[in-house]
């Protein structure tokens, strides 16, 4: 019985999991505080993807951002790439948004916002939560 119990609620917890990052996606849009970090890292992960598209490699990108009170916030994003190698130095940058409540939920300016990613987290938390949630249909009417 409560092997039963587990696997759906593990599950509808999943899915409100990827409903509130997709719904902080879209949040640091609109109530997110912009700042400049800086890249302190570029890592390319695993060999090429076996997409259509040969020579794409998944990179993560290490980045560090100053806050008001001068205390330092670390994040991180992932990006698809070429096979060029990347390099950071101090002088690159980019845009990020970030919660003043809570600093550690950052993302990039360009992956924030009403878009196809936070969408789709959206959605898939939503099936996820509807699918386990819902009554279960009995197999064998009881007359």
């Amino acid at each position: 019985m409560k092997h039963r119990l587990l696997a759906p609620i593990l599950l509808a917890i999943l899915g409100v999991a990827l409903i509130l990052w997709g719904v902080g996606r879209i949040a640091l849009d609109i109530i997110g505080e912009p700042a400049t970090a800086v890249i302190t890292q570029i890592r390319r992960e695993g060999g090429e993807r076996t997409d259509s598209k040969p020579g794409r490699y998944n990179y993560n990108i290490n980045y560090t951002f100053t806050l008001p009170d001068g205390k330092e916030i670390n994040g991180f994003t992932k990006q698809i790439g070429s096979g060029i190698y990347q390099k950071a130095d101090a002088t690159s940058t980019v845009r990020i948004r970030y919660f003043p409540g809570f600093p550690y939920f950052s993302a990039l300016e360009r992956d924030v916002g009403m878009g196809a990613g936070p969408i789709a987290l959206i959605v898939a938390g939503c099936v996820l939560v509807f699918w386990m949630v819902r009554p279960k249909k009995t197999r064998y009417m009881v007359k």
